[in-house]
């Protein structure tokens, strides 16, 4: 349970955020039936989370950002301990440089739902919302196990047919990143920013079956020039605060409160706001 702590605090932070939205529109579900619109608005939210995904990869992720410096080096960090031969690794150490952190999400999603609650029916607005955290968390969980080596996830999923071929390619187009970092800056099918920028990998070719390693298939060769990164020892962030269980608790949960407080901020302003008689509004 410790080993997985650093993706199960990312996966709860998104869904707590969700659900702490959710507890203030409660009367749209019951207003609210299922149908194709608030399904529309969901794949909408996942659509619109692909593009998000790809720009802060490939922007404050790759280049140099004034103010978000600390992004990128996080994410040196990641591809240098993620690399070559360490593309999957078991040790419990480098785990938590696997997710991204895990106050990130929370922070975009409470600045989103502040703009969304403005210009969309309370339904509407959590549909779009909850596409955004299906496909963050869909995100942050298959990119966790893609650097696990040998999990049970990935062996069980190789067995399907449909699957494992979809799979086996999203763990080669982010393992070529890693080799390649002008490319692939998409993580999840279908790539849509990669192919609309022209970022797809060159000359993709289709994985050839293995023994072991990558859920049973052995990638193709990177074509392209690999980039040299060098080695480096990486200590655990804060090794020895982060290691007392009321730390890592006491941390989320004073993170969960000040999302919970933003969100009930923003929501009294917009029910404010929706109270005010035409007359005051213009007054």
């Amino acid at each position: 349970m410790q080993h997985q702590w650093p993706i199960i605090k990312v996966a709860l932070a998104a869904i707590l955020s969700f659900l702490a939205v959710s507890l203030l529109h409660l009367d749209a579900f019951s207003t609210s039936a299922l149908s194709l619109g608030l399904m529309g608005w969901v794949f909408l939210g996942a659509l619109y989370t692909q593009f998000v995904e790809y720009w802060c990869h490939r922007v404050p992720m790759h280049r140099r950002v004034k103010m978000l410096e600390f992004i990128r080096l996080s994410h040196i960090q990641h591809h240098r301990i993620f690399h070559g031969k360490n593309f999957q690794i078991n040790d419990a150490a480098m785990l938590e440089h696997i997710p991204g952190r895990y106050w990130g999400f929370p922070l975009l999603f409470v600045l989103h739902y502040a703009v969304l609650v403005w210009i969309l029916a309370p339904a509407d607005c959590l549909a779009f919302l909850l596409g955004t955290v299906l496909h963050y968390l869909a995100f942050e969980i298959s990119h966790w196990l893609t650097h696990i080596e040998d999990n049970v996830v990935d062996r069980a999923i190789a067995r399907l047919p449909w699957l494992g071929a979809l799979r086996l390619r999203q763990i080669e187009h982010h393992r070529i990143h890693h080799e390649v970092p002008e490319y692939a800056f998409n993580f999840n099918p279908p790539y849509l920013g990669d192919r609309l920028a022209g970022r797809m990998p060159p000359k993709e070719e289709p994985a050839r079956l293995r023994p072991s390693g990558y859920g049973g298939v052995n990638p193709p060769p990177v074509t392209a020039i690999p980039v040299t990164v060098p080695a480096i020892v990486v200590e655990p962030r804060w090794p020895h605060l982060w290691q007392k269980p009321f730390i890592r608790y006491g941390s989320v949960a004073a993170a969960s409160v000040a999302l919970v407080g933003a969100v009930v901020l923003a929501h009294g302003v917009w029910a404010h706001h929706k109270n005010l008689t035409p007359s005051d509004q213009t007054s």
